[in-house]
């Protein structure tokens, strides 16, 4: 299947164009005020293709701010609201030690 993407602001968002509920997403670079609009474009595109299971790949993450988990905390509830789930997976250690402070892993963070 081919690779979608979308970059802005230092953040780079990669699919692969999905053909059932579950795709994975990977974020590369940094989230923080300026790039979420991207990521939220993206996540769009994949809420309206149908998909609700996102898998959150964010090991090539370099910088998260408050508003870049508040963004992972709204793909969560998003996913939620329509009978699915948000997972992130392959979190660098800065990211989940975020997480973690945060109380977001509790409820983001695979396994």
């Amino acid at each position: 299947m081919p690779e979608q993407s979308l970059s802005s602001g230092g953040l780079h968002v990669r699919w692969q164009k999905p053909d059932g509920p579950e795709v994975r997403v990977r974020l590369e670079g940094e989230l923080d005020g300026l790039s979420v609009p991207v990521l939220n474009q993206a996540l769009d595109r994949l809420f309206d293709a149908g998909c609700t299971d996102l898998r959150l790949d964010l090991g090539a993450l370099t910088f998260v701010d408050s508003s870049g988990l508040g963004a992972l905390v709204g793909a969560w509830r998003r996913c939620q609201s329509l009978g699915g789930v948000a997972t992130a997976t392959q979190t660098s250690d800065l990211v989940k030690e975020l997480m973690d402070v945060t109380g977001i892993s509790r409820f983001l963070l695979a396994g």
